[in-house]
């Protein structure tokens, strides 16, 4: 599949970031050359309060004093180069504007560039911070998960069960990362591959449970 132009790709994360604001929750990738400790600075000058945190995981969770709605989650992935938020609530926008601009963030239609050129070097890698990203499912989330889970490299079929996981979590939603995952088992003839795609559909199965 071609890659899709650069317009197309900013228009996506243009319409991508309206969704967000949608279902009020926001998801960016911070590069990971920014020190952690200037990222929790900055989400702190944003009115954030560490909440709970699993230094093993690299997972720290944020809240909001007086505002319950209003949380923050950061997790480092230092081998996809980037450490991810996602924040949730109504005054979210307001603080992650000004924290943004400390910190900076990878651009979607980067992400997206790099997710569609499949068999390049970044291209899994980039599957799988996007995977985080999915606040909604749609047809084009759809296609690009896809075009991975059929990809000729087993290991970037692998790669894509696994993000296809991720994005189902992310989404809060079991369609169409089920029925995606469902017709690549079918596909599949590599054993290992098989059952990681078997365990995957259960994963996200659970989500209805």
């Amino acid at each position: 599949m071609k890659t899709p132009s650069e317009d197309h790709l900013k228009g996506r994360a243009r319409e991508l970031a309206h969704r967000m604001h949608d279902v009020e929750r926001w998801a960016y990738a911070i590069d990971a050359g920014v020190p952690i400790a200037t990222l929790a600075r900055a989400i702190e000058d944003a009115g954030y309060r560490i909440a709970e945190e699993d230094v093993a995981a690299k997972v720290a969770r944020y809240e909001v004093q007086g505002s319950p709605l209003d949380s923050l989650v950061t997790l480092e992935r230092p081998d996809l180069g980037v450490v991810l938020v996602q924040a949730f609530g109504p005054t979210t926008p307001d603080r992650l504007g000004p924290m943004l601009e400390r910190t900076g963030f990878v651009p979607q239609s980067r992400l997206l560039g790099e997710a569609y050129a499949v068999g390049g070097s970044r291209s899994s890698q980039a599957l799988m911070a996007l995977a985080h990203m999915v606040v909604l499912w749609d047809g084009d989330w759809a296609d690009l998960f896809l075009l991975h889970l059929a990809s000729p490299d087993p290991v970037a079929r692998h790669e894509a069960a696994l993000a296809t996981v991720i994005a189902a979590l992310s989404a809060r939603q079991t369609e169409p990362a089920r029925a995606l995952l469902s017709e690549a088992l079918e596909r599949e003839s590599f054993p290992k591959l098989r059952e990681t795609l078997a365990q995957a559909v259960v994963a996200v199965e659970r989500l209805d449970g």
